[in-house]
């Protein structure tokens, strides 16, 4: 070849590298606007005073939401680590 490796995804490794970059970045940004909207939701306090039946159905909902939101942000930190083992492996691989 004429000096550009190119990785088995058909990508020059330099490409990949910023690819991957890319998507770390996309992915802290919605981890961290999800953990935001998930603090302001888990910070409801329906108090003692909410003793109505939609009241009480309301925050049946948002607790439901919350564990929703968890399982969201646990598949979005898999996937970050992911690409974080990626990136090591594709800069160890630019090193070589």
């Amino acid at each position: 070849m004429d000096g550009v490796e190119v990785s088995p995804y058909g990508q020059d490794r330099a490409e990949r590298l910023a690819m991957l970059r890319s998507q770390r970045s996309l992915l802290l940004t919605l981890c961290a606007e999800i953990t935001a909207m998930r603090r302001r939701l888990a910070d409801l306090d329906p108090s003692e005073s909410w003793t109505s039946q939609s009241q009480r159905a309301y925050l049946l909902c948002v607790t439901d939401v919350v564990e929703q939101v968890d399982l969201v942000l646990h598949y979005l930190n898999e996937a970050l680590h992911s690409v974080r083992l990626q990136i090591y492996d594709a800069e160890t691989l630019c090193r070589a």
